[in-house]
């Protein structure tokens, strides 16, 4: 069986795209709330706390996808940092035999 290779170039990719990935998201927020402000009138006759409750879930779901995001791009590039550090302490290793 062939060994993991870690592709340093791709996982820093990956980690670039998710940003955008959150940028993109972010849109998608601000057209959500944009929307619901555009139906305020709606939730008024909802009652009082109603248009807060519904901006508070829209802003709840999209902060939860966000943070898992940022936790996967932090454990990503975490994981190509660590192994950077690992193969130049074996290369070193090699060099000094």
């Amino acid at each position: 069986m062939e060994g993991q290779r870690y592709d340093h170039a791709k996982m820093a990719d990956h980690v670039a795209a998710q940003a955008g990935l959150v940028a993109h998201l972010n849109g998608l927020k601000d057209q959500a709330l944009n929307t619901l402000a555009q139906t305020q009138d709606f939730w008024t006759d909802k009652g009082a706390t109603a248009y807060a409750e519904a901006q508070r879930s829209i802003v709840q779901a999209y902060e939860q996808v966000f943070h898992t995001i940022d936790r996967h791009g932090t454990a990503t590039g975490g994981a190509s940092n660590n192994t950077s550090v690992g193969d130049a302490a074996q290369a070193a290793r090699f060099v000094g035999i």
